[in-house]
């Protein structure tokens, strides 16, 4: 059962906490980010430290929690005043796809495929990744994306997409489907002066539009963030 100070211990260790929460502006869990997360799961071990722990007093637990506090708010003052600090500490908006070319080293830092780009577009009603101008990785880890200017949507019956090439692989049945071969594709790719399938992340064709193709971005542009 619990007791007298553990009681006490755990209203005025909730209300301190909510107060810490509210005064670092956090309105919803959607704005939380990886050292908000951290900032909370010390908050609760202190607390559970201070409950079971007859030893530490109700003042040392709400001294603990205060001071956890008080170096929470210099952590936010010093990211708030300094961007260097900040892009350190928190992370920076990462540019994923630039102009319809795929920055390789963001990609490979992040572990994504294509599969999880073409999942995250749908999911924000992007069903061709022609559509998309420019994508960027925030530093909260969501993902926000530019999309190129159409006199119309294009949603995701207006025409069937058959990947051709995916993670620098030919998909040869869809190849099949569309009554091509190896030798249509390199000359596809010539076209656009791109000499190795090596340099093709993600390519597709649809009947309305012909071939898309997205390329990894050449190693003297590739951005690491927004400067």
């Amino acid at each position: 059962m619990l007791t007298m100070q553990m009681t006490l211990k755990l209203i005025v260790g909730f209300i301190t906490i909510l107060i810490i929460i509210r005064l670092l502006g956090k309105r919803n869990l959607a704005q939380l980010t990886p050292g908000d997360i951290v900032y909370f799961m010390v908050f609760g071990g202190i607390l559970e430290e201070s409950l079971y722990d007859n030893t530490v007093q109700l003042w040392q637990s709400l001294l603990g929690l205060i001071t956890w506090g008080v170096i929470i708010f210099l952590f936010e003052f010093i990211i708030s005043k300094s961007r260097s600090a900040r892009k350190w500490l928190r992370g920076d908006t990462s540019v994923l796809i630039n102009k319809g070319k795929v920055n390789h080293q963001c990609l490979k830092s992040n572990r994504l495929e294509i599969e999880e780009i073409i999942s995250i577009a749908r999911e924000k009603g992007i069903f061709d990744l022609s559509d998309i101008k420019n994508m960027y990785i925030e530093s909260d880890g969501g993902f926000s994306i530019e999309t190129y200017m159409y006199q119309y949507p294009i949603s995701e019956d207006d025409h069937i997409i058959y990947p051709i090439i995916e993670n620098q692989t030919v998909n040869k049945i869809n190849l099949e489907k569309l009554n091509k071969n190896h030798q249509w594709l390199l000359r596809q790719l010539s076209k656009r002066n791109i000499k190795n399938l090596e340099d093709v992340f993600y390519a597709d064709w649809a009947k309305d539009r012909g071939i898309f193709i997205l390329q990894y971005e050449e190693k003297s542009s590739l951005k690491k963030g927004i400067q």
